[in-house]
């Protein structure tokens, strides 16, 4: 236990330095007659400041969040009357003694230092733990509430085929079906488009029609006819018509400068 004596007495300051070398778990780093300007504790770390009640400037430097953490360092007051006390105690410091100090007081007092030390290692401790608790639950919300995208297993005839979502260059609607246009095949699944749309990355998916949806990888370019038709055209050379009230959210994508690397067509 690191302790610091500010004391303007020099016989009083003596006398508490070589009482508190008689305890093993003490250690006195510093005996000063008083607290320093910039760093009231002369950049010492103590866990306990013995501490005079005629330290000018009292409260105002225990009221400074100068210390080894964010409570500071354990006070102790000293005094030369019991009146003193009063003023420590307002000032919420953890024990006052009376000088000259009794080595039984000594004693006493600092077992009530102890006491606050572990008590404030351990709330230490507890605050760490609620905020990993805190962590982990937050993780495990985050997680639970973010989307998953996954591969879909699609029937076809008599196996079932597992296609990554990457494998899809485009999507096309047939009602209560969707025809998944892959890179070298295509496949027809029971999902409704909309419901299909929730599952796919958006990241990586763009619905250009109320019966189309691509693979924003597989873009080659856009066009327009004559008569004020839109369409892509996609990487394995397919045309896929652009619905006018989708033209802005394409528009959108193509400014945003979000280019994404092409996908090998052939793979």
């Amino acid at each position: 236990m690191r302790c610091l004596i500010l004391e303007s007495r020099e016989l009083a300051r003596t006398q508490l330095q070589r009482q508190l070398d008689r305890f093993a778990d003490t250690i006195c780093v510093g005996a000063r007659p008083s607290a320093g300007q910039d760093d009231p504790w002369h950049a010492t770390a103590p866990d306990v400041v013995f501490l005079g009640s005629d330290q000018p400037r009292l409260e105002r430097l225990l009221a400074r969040p100068a210390g080894t953490g964010d409570d500071g360092p354990v006070i102790v007051m000293m005094g030369d009357l019991p009146i003193h006390a009063l003023t420590a105690f307002e000032l919420q410091v953890t024990d006052f003694l009376l000088r000259p100090v009794e080595t039984a007081r000594l004693e006493e007092c600092l077992r009530r230092v102890r006491t606050e030390l572990q008590q404030r290692r351990d709330l230490a401790r507890v605050a760490v733990l609620s905020e990993t608790l805190a962590g982990i639950r937050q993780g495990h919300a985050s997680d639970a509430g973010a989307p998953v995208y996954r591969d879909f297993w699609i029937r076809c005839r008599n196996e079932t085929v597992r296609v990554p979502q990457s494998q899809i260059v485009w999507i096309e609607a047939a009602r209560s079906y969707v025809h998944f246009n892959l890179r070298n095949r295509q496949l027809l699944h029971r999902i409704s488009l909309r419901e299909l749309e929730d599952r796919l990355d958006p990241a990586d998916f763009l619905r250009i029609h109320r019966s189309a949806i691509v693979n924003v990888h597989h873009i080659e370019r856009t066009h327009a006819d004559r008569h004020g038709t839109h369409s892509v055209e996609l990487a394995n050379g397919e045309m896929v018509r652009v619905g006018r009230k989708y033209r802005l959210q394409l528009a959108e994508f193509m400014a945003s400068g979000r280019v994404p690397p092409r996908q090998d067509v052939a793979a």
